[in-house]
């Protein structure tokens, strides 16, 4: 990157961030925030029929637009890393059927954000889950069982956050790519729900 380019890319941030609230969701008291997911599959690790769970390596992919972070034209971009992250809104996805997951850090925390200069957002990481997966074994070894990955925003209800995947069945990507011995993977599918519960509606998204 040139010194004028950074220079400006610099600047560009800085004045971003000047009057920027990252209390409030893009869009606060306005339409809900439409965020789109899509989830690459680096790795299928591992599968217990003791614990009732598998463990996955995902490239979790979140886009939405923030009308605060207009600099320019869509083709302008600015990628960054590191801390300055955490100061902006980054919405609160989690996956309810997680047990325990980490994000990997070698050599740094793997996650990022892409601003487009038309206020487009990505926001990207790459983590490890074990998730919860209950299995009939009664038809063991030739049995099929069917896991869930589940997303959804934790405390932002369908009045804030609109949760989609970005191109349907398309969201789940490089599936046909991984291996497992002992297992093959034999389909996919994505779904959509809402849940309601004592705090509001929620938006579910889940891959099987």
């Amino acid at each position: 990157m040139s010194a004028s380019r950074l220079k400006n890319a610099s600047i560009a941030i800085e004045d971003l961030l000047k009057e920027y609230d990252i209390r409030l969701r893009p869009s606060f008291g306005n339409e809900p925030l439409l965020l789109d997911i899509e989830i690459r599959l680096a790795s299928f690790d591992s599968i217990s029929e003791v614990n009732m769970d598998y463990t996955l390596t995902l490239y979790l992919n979140q886009y939405w637009r923030d009308d605060r972070l207009v600099f320019g034209s869509k083709s302008e971009e600015i990628t960054l890393t590191g801390e300055i992250i955490d100061k902006f809104w980054l919405p609160d996805t989690f996956f309810p059927n997680d047990k325990s997951a980490y994000l990997h850090d070698v050599t740094e925390k793997n996650k990022m954000i892409r601003l487009n200069g038309n206020g487009e957002i990505l926001y990207g990481m790459r983590f490890t889950s074990t998730l919860a997966c209950m299995m009939d074994l009664r038809r063991y070894p030739l049995d099929r069982q069917n896991c869930t990955v589940e997303v959804e925003s934790y405390g932002y209800t369908q009045a804030d956050v609109i949760m989609r995947w970005k191109n349907g069945r398309e969201s789940i990507l490089d599936v046909d790519k991984v291996q497992l011995p002992q297992f093959t993977v034999t389909g996919y599918d994505t779904v959509s729900y809402g849940l309601y519960l004592a705090t509001g509606k929620y938006k579910t998204k889940e891959t099987k």
